[in-house]
């Protein structure tokens, strides 16, 4: 019996049309996360619990510690196939394997990446940060001679000092108050790098800044977990109102350039503008990683330094007691008293606050160009590979306890555990491509870090969301940014 298209009621139609959607949509899904057949023999983590943490809105610090540590722990293995991004990737957890690919820059050069996500669109890659060979020297040579410029260690003092009249304003007799500190982290870091990178003063910390209102929304929405999951839904379905307002944020980026431009000065853009062979193109995606850097993983750093001091009101005064020993009361800090050998414990305790809660979890990804073999594994040309810092920071073989804020250990000489030590911290990343804003990121640190302990004593309020260990932010960039943590901060007597 012939049939004809009248012969099927709309109730037929619509139950083929959502047969054909769900077997399309079967299709595409095994397509998309089947691991390819050249990356099967590589110890892989199970794929339901990462999409579950993903669609639960996990962190990736909260990721690595309960999916991707225990699975490599209990394999026993130093690298891990794990799915990311919207692709399978190698995430190297092993610090020697690590070392091994950072070292040779020309066999595992940076990926491009191949994906649709907004981030990368953000960033560019026409900047230090994506390009490889010859340009990657040229950025590198730009910005290091940027940074090579002296330290602004009285910008700092005096940034810190308008914190003081946020923390406790002059007008209440209060001693005590209660702050959100990561926020505050994040307006002295943004007139940090704003004034001595960017030449621009935000003037963050005693005003809100629409910029960076608008710079964190767009964070927000770019950190969708669904489209972290399918990178290719923003060709399907664009998010057109964030791309307008990404669009409209890169404007002010370049806004700012052109106002450098017309009114050099004596910040490290200002240098940069001079070299002739960067374009306004290259200027612009420095611009925004040294923004992103200097704002975002700075504040990050901050923050995780005194919640782990608040928590710790021992170590705290230890720290107190050195730097007023060094510096006196109210001495202006200086390069000089506030190096790391004038100041070895608080350092210390830098140095763990950046290993225990390490403001970025891993790298951009590198893709060798020919077949290599990492560890025990052969590693076909073209695979993602990851380094992952936050991991490396958390392996219990290297730590021995690397859940515990413990600064002592950056204090031990001599041993093979402190040797060990000092080749797995790596929050600057390691090798050639090593960030040439570590002196500066250190003595930044290191200068909010004594002007607070002079004025102030602190601790985590009783209702604090940080009670029981440190919640960061969900990030599009895997940064580790703590979140809503408030602090009380009492003034000192003199």
């Amino acid at each position: 019996m012939a049939f004809s298209y009248f012969d099927f009621v709309p109730q037929d139609l619509a139950r083929l049309s959502w047969v054909c959607a769900a077997a399309m949509a079967a299709l595409l899904i095994q397509r998309v996360f089947t691991v390819p057949a050249h990356l099967r023999h590589l110890p892989r983590v199970p794929m339901l619990a990462l999409l579950i943490s993903y669609l639960s809105g996990d962190t990736e610090d909260v990721r690595i510690k309960r999916h991707i540590l225990p699975y490599a722990n209990e394999q026993g293995e130093g690298l891990v196939l794990v799915w990311a991004l919207g692709r399978w990737m190698v995430h190297i957890l092993d610090y020697k394997l690590a070392a091994q690919m950072s070292d040779n820059m020309s066999l595992y050069p940076k990926e491009l990446p191949p994906d649709g996500l907004l981030l990368w669109r953000f960033i560019g890659n026409s900047n230090v940060l994506m390009t490889n060979g010859d340009k990657w020297r040229k950025h590198s040579r730009v910005i290091r001679d940027a940074f090579a410029l002296p330290i602004p260690i009285d910008l700092f003092a005096s940034l810190a000092k308008n914190l003081f009249a946020v923390i406790s304003p002059p007008s209440s007799p209060q001693r005590t108050h209660t702050v959100d500190f990561s926020e505050l982290a994040q307006r002295f870091a943004l007139d940090a790098v704003g004034s001595s990178v960017l030449g621009h003063d935000f003037d963050a910390i005693r005003t809100e800044s629409l910029f960076v209102r608008e710079y964190n929304g767009i964070m927000h929405d770019i950190a969708n977990p669904v489209y972290l999951i399918a990178p290719f839904l923003e060709r399907i379905f664009p998010r057109k109102e964030v791309i307008r307002r990404m669009d409209s944020l890169v404007d002010g980026f370049k806004k700012l350039l052109q106002a450098k431009k017309d009114e050099p000065g004596d910040d490290m853009m200002t240098l940069m503008l001079k070299d002739p062979e960067m374009t306004d193109e290259e200027l612009r995606d420095n611009m925004v990683v040294l923004f992103i850097a200097g704002h975002d993983t700075s504040a990050g750093g901050l923050s995780t330094l005194i919640y782990y001091l608040a928590i710790h009101p021992e170590i705290q005064e230890i720290a107190r007691q050195e730097v007023l020993r060094v510096l006196g009361a109210s001495a202006d800090p200086s390069v000089g008293t506030l190096s790391a050998t004038s100041l070895p414990y608080l350092n210390a305790c830098i140095r763990e606050a950046l290993r225990i809660n390490t403001p970025i979890s891993y790298i951009v990804p590198r893709a060798p160009v020919d077949g290599v073999t990492l560890g025990k594994y052969y590693i076909p040309p073209n695979t993602s590979l990851i380094y992952n810092i936050y991991a490396v920071h958390h392996n219990d073989d290297v730590w021995g306890d690397p859940n515990v804020f413990r600064p002592a250990r950056f204090l031990e000489k001599g041993t093979p555990r402190a040797a060990m030590n000092k080749d797995a911290w790596v929050p600057f990343a390691t090798g050639a491509r090593q960030c040439p804003a570590r002196n500066f990121a250190l003595y930044e640190q290191r200068a909010l870090a004594v002007m607070l302990l002079r004025e102030y004593e602190w601790t985590l309020p009783e209702a604090s969301i940080h009670a029981k260990g440190l919640k960061n932010a969900f990030s599009p960039f895997a940064l580790t940014l703590p979140h809503d943590l408030h602090v009380t901060f009492t003034k000192r007597q003199s």
